[in-house]
């Protein structure tokens, strides 16, 4: 939606709505019956905890960037 109308997230929004996903998938796992309901909450968990990291990553670096202009 946000795309649609010519918005972008910044990097913190990412980054907040990753560890936010996270949060629910971990409050949800111990509920799931099934494998492959476990298994692809793994893989979900895995994805988005590398989102989360990776993120935070690039904007500690931009940080750093902006931080050595001054």
């Amino acid at each position: 939606m946000t795309n649609q109308i010519g918005l972008v997230q910044t990097v913190a929004q990412c980054i907040k709505d990753a560890e936010g996903t996270i949060e629910k998938i971990k409050e949800q796992y111990p509920r799931l019956r099934s494998k492959p309901s476990k298994q692809g909450a793994k893989r979900s968990l895995e994805f988005f905890e590398a989102v989360a990291y990776h993120l935070k990553r690039l904007q500690q670096l931009e940080t750093e960037k902006e931080s050595s202009h001054e």
